[in-house]
């Protein structure tokens, strides 16, 4: 049975900062992660005596670290061509009109875990992509007079989605611009050319939760 603790329970550990056996008075402190990646704020930890610093975590208190690092935010920073955020905001629209700028982020997701989990789908991507630069410098040629501006997209990913970002860097050898411009090119051809069933009915329950 796990005992559990309360504010003020004593006890006894080994604390890593006066380096020996200390007795611990239980009680609320903000503690980091063991990465430096961030903090978990208020949970209930053995701090020693001595030093007053945290001596030991509980496993009552492991929930909390946990759920505290899944939902760490990391940035996703790229510059985008501004006629393919207009394609990303367009497929948004057409998938449901009350959308904001919050549903790039969860169509993104939605391709990055089927590029993830199905091969064939990020081959398919990777042609897309050779057909979208082509495309694109070709309209350069066609209005060279004409600047096209840049535009910042910017992500503020789960360390889960991090991960997933990652292993599709690998398997697709691309840079982080180029994994967003993929999914770009999916979009534009699922959404707006082929007018897919299944990924705009998929997207709309998405949607549903997103922009509740």
């Amino acid at each position: 049975m796990t005992k559990l603790y309360a504010p003020g329970d004593t006890g006894q550990a080994i604390c890593p900062h006066c380096e020996k056996r200390v007795t611990t008075t239980y009680a609320y402190r903000d503690v980091p992660f063991d990465d430096g990646s961030g903090v978990v704020k208020g949970i209930l930890a053995a701090v020693c005596d001595t030093c007053d610093r945290v001596a030991a975590i509980p496993a009552q208190s492991t929930p909390a670290i946990r759920r505290a690092r899944d939902t760490a935010d990391i940035p996703l920073e790229v510059n985008l061509l501004a006629p393919e955020i207009e394609v990303l905001d367009a497929a948004a629209f057409s998938i449901d009109p009350q959308s904001t700028t919050r549903f790039r982020k969860a169509i993104f997701t939605y391709y990055l875990t089927r590029f993830e989990r199905d091969a064939g789908e990020l081959e398919a991507a990777k042609e897309l992509l050779k057909s979208l630069i082509s495309a694109r410098k070709k309209q350069h040629k066609a209005a060279h007079r004409i600047k096209i501006p840049s535009r910042r997209l910017s992500f503020k990913l789960a360390p889960r989605t991090e991960r997933k970002v990652e292993s599709v860097l690998t398997k697709s050898g691309w840079n982080k611009t180029n994994l967003v411009r993929g999914v770009v090119a999916m979009v534009e051809k699922d959404i707006l050319e082929d007018r897919s069933p299944r990924r705009i009915e998929e997207l709309q329950e998405i949607a549903e939760a997103v922009n509740a």
